[in-house]
């Protein structure tokens, strides 16, 4: 995504083939490889971002009725939703869709409009809900180094390890950017 590029880029990094980092994970959709279970979008994400005192974070239900107005008009299905999760001084801007493209392109649009106001440095991430067989999973787009990985909570805070290596071998071995295994953090408070 050229927002990715502009916002994060280092000076000597080369340019990414990909023209949209977030569309990548598009192609988990479906994907039943080998016999292997299928992994889905659940068509659930939402976009985290780092408060600060901006005036677009002091009401967020009203700067997301007026990112409605400005940027979706009557084309957007569901309203957005924002919570603002005080503990960790994060908020979350939720979209759900039966067209996950369309989803996609919104967090697109969203992201565009928060790094013109000034706020690029304060996304954090895109979470992306979604299923292998019977199993819920985020997967997660750092918005720092355009990589992906799945994460596996079981509650109570823990995870399931072994199933995150596993679906992020698959998602790799479809060709979306995966992040170092060191860098799967946990994010506890997601909601959706």
């Amino acid at each position: 995504m050229r927002l990715f590029r502009t916002l994060f880029k280092k000076p000597d990094s080369p340019e990414s083939n990909e023209s949209d980092i977030l569309s990548t994970v598009l192609r988990i959709t479906n994907r039943d490889t080998n016999g292997k279970k299928d992994i889905n979008l659940s068509g659930e994400s939402t976009l985290l971002l780092n408060a600060n005192d901006h005036p677009f974070f002091t009401d967020i239900k009203s700067s997301l009725k007026e990112l409605d107005k400005e940027l979706f008009m009557s084309t957007m299905r569901t309203p957005l939703q924002g919570l603002k999760s005080e503990t960790y001084n994060s908020c979350w801007i939720i979209f759900e869709s039966t067209n996950n493209q369309k989803m996609v392109d919104d967090i697109n649009a969203i992201s565009s409009h928060i790094a013109n106001l000034g706020l690029g440095e304060n996304m954090t991430a895109a979470v992306f809900k979604g299923t292998i067989g019977d199993q819920s999973f985020y997967c997660i787009c750092n918005y720092r180094t355009s990589k992906f990985y799945p994460l596996v909570p079981l509650g109570h805070d823990m995870r399931d390890n072994e199933l995150e290596m596993k679906i992020g071998d698959r998602i790799a071995s479809i060709g979306i950017p995966l992040e170092p295994h060191e860098n799967w953090y946990s994010l506890s408070d997601v909601p959706i």
